[in-house]
């Protein structure tokens, strides 16, 4: 069978991500998503003591933060490096309980999963958006709650990187597809809107390496002398300070035979 060259390029662009990620359990990271578990507790969701299935899990931002307290934690992604990122991230640790399984959420069924966890959370990911793949998440879990981009993503490096390739550097549509999906489906929803910002100090090699995939994935050529002397420019010594700031929105529901 041939591979389609789009979720080729998906693949790719977060494998390659994948090593550039702080670890999920640094104390800073690990304190950030702790604030968003909170919010998504008082909104309802609860993994305390349940199997948890984590979609679009990266390297485990959610699932390694919420393994300590669950039965179970499963993690699926697109992504063999997230994955394996994720393992080596849940060994280190101590972590027992944590599972990961690669599928493309998009096309992949959810027989095998289905009815098997008390939470299904996807956080900063596409791969939860449609109506569809929304029931898919609902048919896995009691509970559901998604956290994404919600209009608002600033970031004056990747900005003037993107300008220099003649793109838009815009927020991710995210969480405002999956309200619209919540409300063509007639969800009743708990519903959580916030800020967030955090800063990245990288070598310009890496950065580099960084923009190139958030260009590729955009199909433009990477036009790395150019983006190089930028970065040189914008900082001689050749470390490159990046600070991003995103407005996001926590979403917490049922299917349609339990309530929020």
């Amino acid at each position: 069978m041939k591979r389609d060259p789009k979720d080729e390029g998906a693949r790719l662009f977060w494998d390659r991500k994948a090593e550039g990620y702080p670890s999920p359990l640094a104390p800073d990271t690990l304190k950030a998503t702790r604030r968003t578990l909170s919010m998504m507790r008082r909104l309802g969701a609860e993994w305390r003591g349940l199997d948890v299935l984590d979609i679009g899990c990266g390297t485990g931002l959610f699932a390694l933060a919420m393994a300590p307290a669950s039965r179970r934690v499963t993690g699926t992604d697109l992504s063999p490096r997230m994955l394996a990122r994720m393992r080596g991230e849940a060994a280190a640790a101590g972590l027992r309980n944590v599972r990961t399984l690669r599928a493309d959420w998009k096309k992949s069924g959810a027989a095998a999963l289905k009815g098997r966890f008390g939470l299904a959370v996807a956080s900063m990911t596409s791969a939860v958006g449609t109506p569809s793949e929304i029931l898919k998440m609902e048919s896995c879990a009691e509970k559901c709650a998604y956290v994404g981009w919600y209009g608002v993503r600033k970031n004056p490096v990747m900005e003037a990187i993107f300008r220099l390739h003649g793109l838009p550097y815009r927020s991710p549509e995210g969480a405002s597809r999956v309200e619209r999906s919540l409300k063509a489906l007639g969800r009743r929803f708990r519903k959580k809107v916030f800020s967030e910002a955090w800063r990245r100090e990288e070598p310009l090699e890496k950065a580099l390496r960084e923009a190139r995939a958030h260009i590729e994935i955009n199909g433009v050529k990477f036009r790395e002398k150019e983006a190089g002397e930028l970065l040189l420019k914008l900082f001689p010594g050749g470390t490159v300070r990046q600070r991003t700031e995103a407005r996001k929105a926590l979403f917490v529901w049922s299917g349609p035979k339990r309530r929020p």
